[in-house]
């Protein structure tokens, strides 16, 4: 059994007691009003019928325009599901992961997991002959690229707030870690349920991404670490190697163009590379190597009291 750490533990002190379904249902409402909000501005600025649907965004923006607008948004989702926890959950910085002071070098850490993943993943499709490429440096507007890495970086942060920080721990304070990352990965996995392309692998992959955070996001008990790789890893796909990201049409600004080609199965099809079998094969081994680092360093977990929220992290992840 999986001891708490110092955010779970601080969950339990801190924590109003709530539905869960309420509590699941208010942070998908919070999600959607970006969109409803910035869908709302553009039929008042051209005077068409006021009804606000995420969906309609699309007929109002395209392309990259569309997708930094809803890379964008999540800042102010970000902000609602922080009120959310500080108010309606009671939850305190250090019960989100907020605190820990090795919040820089974490991002690091974080960030080059998620690129080395999404790298090791393109280069299995490329080893097989199902991606082919063709580099587009000269068509990079610099100030563009550098507006869908900072967009990412709020996206990843946004998702991992709300199902780490706030859902992950919530679950853990109540069930436990083991059931806690069980639940929120599948929770993170529905999420992602009306994109484009979703399927069963799909679905499975999703789940598979989501507990690598989660156990990320308890080894080293700082949201920046698995927010980080959250972001590089759809960073990385969008708009380094030309993939689409999780049926998210592909962006126009790509260092390199990526023409995916064979069996659905092995390449993820309209969902993108996170739908297929390559991707399958490298987050059960990533899954798989944090497991075994966790059972690796079981005596410190179960005896260890953790109150410096690095101490974990320093013990599993050097």
């Amino acid at each position: 059994m999986l001891k708490d750490n110092y955010s779970i533990k601080e969950t339990k002190i801190s924590q109003k007691n709530r539905n869960a379904v309420v509590l699941v249902v208010l942070l998908i409402v919070l999600s959607s009003v970006p969109s409803f909000l910035l869908t709302f501005i553009l039929q008042v600025q051209t005077g068409d019928r006021i009804y606000p649907n995420p969906k309609l965004l699309s007929n109002y923006l395209s392309g990259d325009t569309l997708l930094l607008a809803n890379l964008y948004s999540t800042i102010l989702t970000s902000v609602l599901i922080y009120l959310l926890a500080k108010y309606y959950l009671k939850r305190n910085t250090a019960s989100l992961g907020l605190k820990n002071p090795n919040k820089s070098k974490n991002y690091l850490k974080g960030a080059s997991i998620g690129l080395l993943m999404i790298t090791v993943d393109f280069l299995l499709l490329k080893a097989f002959g199902l991606a082919t490429i063709s580099y587009n440096f000269k068509n990079i507007k610099p100030l563009i690229f550098m507006a869908f890495l900072i967009g990412w970086i709020f996206q990843g942060f946004e998702e991992e707030l709300l199902c780490r920080s706030v859902l992950m721990n919530y679950f853990a304070s109540l069930n436990g870690v083991a059931s806690a990352i069980i639940t929120n990965s599948l929770i993170f996995s529905i999420l992602h349920i009306n994109n484009p392309g979703f399927g069963v692998l799909a679905f499975v992959n999703i789940f598979l991404l989501g507990s690598i955070f989660s156990l990320l996001f308890y080894i080293a008990d700082d949201i920046f670490l698995p927010a980080a790789a959250h972001s590089f890893w759809n960073f990385a796909q969008g708009n380094i190697y030309g993939i689409n990201v999780s049926g998210l049409s592909q962006s126009e600004t790509t260092l390199v163009k990526t023409k995916i080609a064979g069996n659905p199965f092995l390449t993820g099809g309209l969902f993108g590379i996170e739908g297929g079998l390559m991707t399958f094969i490298v987050e059960l081994t990533v899954v798989l190597i944090l497991i075994r680092k966790i059972k690796k360093n079981k005596n410190y977990i179960l005896k260890e009291n953790i109150n410096d929220s690095s101490s974990l992290e320093k013990n599993i992840l050097k």
